[in-house]
């Protein structure tokens, strides 16, 4: 199981995570191949694949298969969860500062 921290450096490892991130935090039931998420973060699939992986490996997504290809969708309850830890980490630390 993940710590708080080791989700929070997984998210902030890169600059596409985040993106990543946001792109499904604001667009929770969009469904998308590779091909396509990269496009709406400026990125190729190659670009992304390793950054896709690290979000899936913490179940915020998941890969789906689809006739001949394959889907990305947001886990909204493991999204959620990982907010929550990340809300009470953060209030944790502004609350011992």
């Amino acid at each position: 199981m993940s710590t708080s921290i080791d989700i929070v450096n997984t998210i902030l490892s890169s600059v596409t995570t985040v993106e990543l991130m946001k792109l499904f935090q604001k667009n929770p039931n969009l469904i998308d191949t590779m091909e396509g998420v990269a496009k709406r973060i400026g990125q190729t699939a190659m670009q992304v694949e390793n950054d896709v992986d690290k979000l899936v490996d913490l179940g915020v997504l998941v890969k789906i298969p689809s006739g001949k290809t394959t889907v990305l969708v947001l886990d909204k309850k493991r999204a959620h969860e990982i907010d929550t830890k990340i809300e009470n980490m953060l209030g944790r630390q502004q609350g011992g500062a």
